[in-house]
């Protein structure tokens, strides 16, 4: 932090003598001024000293416009350090300057939703926001931010409508964006009973993006329990179809629904299928345990062995390291033991789910990656230490 801090001063400031010369402003004193100015902001944000200097508002005058995207970049610093209180006081001096013009009014606006989002006063950040919107300035930044606002209240149905507003202002399509909105409202009808309403609104999401993995996972969910389990297979077979990396969290879920379904010659295509490609971990583990189920112990394992052997992994290496305590000698099962001891020990430690954005590591699916707030970015990890 410090070390990026020390190499934009020498930035800052050609940044702020390059500005003074393209107003016509080039005197010496001014260049000074504006400097200092800086160095007086960044030394009480380093040092802590309680205060900021009064001369930096009382030199944010007409002739002090150069300094302005000073005062924003500091206030910014103030935030990200958590001292809200100074944050919010910098970016109100700015608005108590109409002379500076609407770019750095709306700018500080800008920063002050900001700075109350960060102080948890929602509704003032929203009401800022609105504020900026009003007067037609930074309209993509602004609906953004409310876009951020509604997804942390977790309010879908508002979310929705400010997405399709930032569609109108940037030109740029949110369809797949808006479909998660809708399976976040289809979820949770899902969990409280509310089942057709869940079904109107996961499609609602295929209306705005048809190719939207998620609704489809829904549909199958809920097409199980109505019963309707060919309905079920049709839609994780599109799952598969549009996102093949979300198999391992379907197989099982799909298994179900073909063997309920008693379509046994479904169920053996898809066998089939399986055993003539390579696999997560997961699908070759639920895969055995069905062919165990129709065809027997022995078939099952010929095609662990095989699987596993495609592509390696810790999981199937502590699977099948299970499998030879039962049929190792008396003098070698303790030594096996010790190795599966040590592989469970491995794997327990392993995420499962990372985010092609952030690389965020956990162990569950999320829509919306927890750390970067990305949609769709989660997905299994895939090799010798995952799927």
């Amino acid at each position: 932090m410090l070390n990026l801090l020390w190499f934009l001063l020498p930035v800052a400031a050609a940044a702020g003598w390059i500005a003074a010369r393209r107003s016509g402003a080039a005197k010496p004193e001014a260049f000074w001024n504006y400097s200092t100015n800086f160095h007086e902001g960044l030394n009480e944000l380093l040092n802590d000293s309680g205060e900021l200097p009064d001369e930096l508002f009382d030199k944010l005058n007409d002739s002090g416009k150069d300094t302005a995207e000073t005062h924003l970049a500091l206030g910014n610093l103030y935030r990200r350090r958590g001292d809200i209180k100074r944050a919010i006081l910098l970016h109100e001096s700015l608005l108590d300057k109409t002379e500076l013009g609407e770019q750095v009014h709306s700018a500080a606006l800008l920063e002050l939703a900001a700075d109350y989002d960060s102080a948890g006063l929602l509704d003032r950040s929203e009401e800022t926001l609105r504020t900026l919107i009003k007067t037609g300035k930074q309209l993509p930044e602004a609906y953004g931010a409310m876009l951020i606002l509604r997804e942390r209240e977790r309010d879908w149905t508002s979310a929705i409508d400010v997405a399709r507003e930032l569609e109108q202002v940037t030109g740029d399509a949110r369809h797949s964006l808006i479909a998660n909105y809708y399976c976040e409202l289809s979820a949770s009808a899902k969990s409280q009973g509310y089942l057709a309403e869940a079904r109107e609104l996961a499609d609602d999401a295929l209306e705005q993006h048809e190719a939207c993995a998620r609704a489809h996972m829904l549909l199958a969910e809920l097409a199980m329990k109505d019963n309707q389990y060919n309905l079920a297979v049709e839609h994780y077979a599109k799952v598969e179809a549009l996102r093949p990396e979300l198999m391992p969290d379907i197989i099982d879920s799909r298994f179900n629904a073909l063997l309920k379904s008693e379509d046994e010659q479904a169920l053996r295509d898809f066998i089939d299928r399986i055993s003539s490609r390579k696999n997560a971990y997961s699908v070759v583990r639920t895969t055995r345990g069905i062919i165990e189920k129709i065809d027997g112990a022995d078939v099952a394992d010929r095609f662990f062995k095989k699987q596993i052997l495609q592509r390696p992994s810790l999981k199937g290496l502590r699977d099948w390291a299970h499998d030879q305590i039962s049929i190792s000698k008396p003098g070698e099962r303790e030594k096996v033991q010790v190795i599966c001891t040590m592989l469970d020990s491995v794997i327990e430690d392993k995420p499962s789910y990372q985010c092609g954005r952030c690389g965020f590591l956990g162990n569950q699916l999320h829509w919306r990656c927890p750390s970067c707030n990305n949609w769709d970015s989660v997905q299994p990890i895939i090799g010798v230490e995952g799927e």
